[in-house]
């Protein structure tokens, strides 16, 4: 870790996550978050919004291929990674600045909403997008198959480990909705 910057920010995905394979297959999620910082008026007492600050990230491997199955565009994310800032000369011949941040970690924000997550099993070295394929004799059941979408073939894993494992339903499905709902009607406290 030596002449490293690691940095932890909380902002929104700006974009729609785009995921490709490089090299030698090797799988890459890159993003961009953004944020706008708040501050109170001295002269009204009102909150305002400030400056919108922005970063490229950059995710690999087992990572990058989980994110790809639940990150969408809006989303609210937590990034944990290494920081580099670097110039470059733009197309129109501009030098410019780009901020990049390499990925150690990035999770849903859960401040601002509520997720269902589902633990991917390290024994058999899966990833959610190997899940969410569904292989029978997987011991998922074939919950999904590749034309299925990806959110309802993990939801109807995550319900049948949990069935497995506990004999009924782990996640009060209605809770969540309810715990949902009332996340967008309560204002936030900044």
């Amino acid at each position: 870790m030596f002449n490293e910057a690691h940095v932890i920010l909380s902002g929104r995905v700006a974009n729609d996550p785009q995921y490709r394979m490089v090299g030698n297959s090797v799988p890459r999620l890159s993003m961009r978050v953004v944020w706008t910082t708040r501050r109170r008026d001295s002269a009204t007492g009102e909150w305002v919004d400030g400056n919108t600050s922005g970063v490229n990230v950059t995710c690999w491997r087992k990572l990058a291929e989980n994110l790809n199955v639940c990150l969408r565009k809006g989303d609210p994310v937590l990034v944990r990674g290494k920081l580099e800032v670097r110039p470059y000369v733009a197309r129109d011949g501009q030098s410019r600045t780009a901020v990049d941040v390499d990925a150690i970690t990035v999770g849903h924000d859960l401040t601002r909403g509520v997720a269902h997550f589902l633990r991917v099993s390290a024994m058999a070295g899966k990833t959610a997008a190997e899940l969410a394929e569904g292989e029978n004799g997987d011991g998922y059941g074939g919950a999904a198959s590749a034309g299925d979408d990806g959110a309802a073939a993990l939801a109807a894993m995550a319900d049948g480990e949990a069935d497995a494992a506990a004999g009924d339903d782990m996640f009060d499905d209605s809770a969540i909705e309810a715990l949902a709902k009332d996340a967008d009607s309560v204002a936030a406290p900044f």
